[in-house]
């Protein structure tokens, strides 16, 4: 609710946009503009860090995160199973669902027309 200004009710409307998520949205086309207008030669150097970026991001988000008051318990939680859940009906049927919306509607033709598809075909 903070980063977003979310409001309470639907009413108060969407309000003004963040300055710095504008910020930060603007700088990111900005690279994106520089990286498409050198062409093959610009994309090719600018893989590299891409490759490496997210992981730079993601160790120090893990870092935060292990740092944080209560990181241990939580670390726990996620690591010790509550095996009595397995029979709870409600934990399959959220299952289920967070399968059909990961998978999608449009999901389905895919493997259908994939299942037309021969074997040895050399399609990726």
């Amino acid at each position: 609710k903070t980063v977003l200004k979310e409001k309470q009710n639907i009413d108060d409307g969407i309000g003004l946009p963040d300055w710095k998520l504008t910020l930060c949205l603007l700088t990111a086309w900005a690279c994106i503009f520089a990286v498409l207008a050198r062409g093959v030669k610009g994309s090719g150097k600018a893989a590299y860090f891409l490759a490496i970026f997210p992981y730079v991001i993601m160790i120090a988000l893990l870092i935060r995160a292990v740092t944080l008051e209560g990181a241990i318990d939580g670390i726990i939680f996620f690591i010790k199973p509550n095996w009595a859940k397995l029979f709870d009906p409600n934990v399959w049927y959220a299952a289920v669902t967070q399968c059909f919306f990961s998978l999608s509607v449009c999901f389905g033709g895919v493997v259908m027309y994939s299942s037309y598809n021969e074997f040895h075909h050399n399609i990726y």
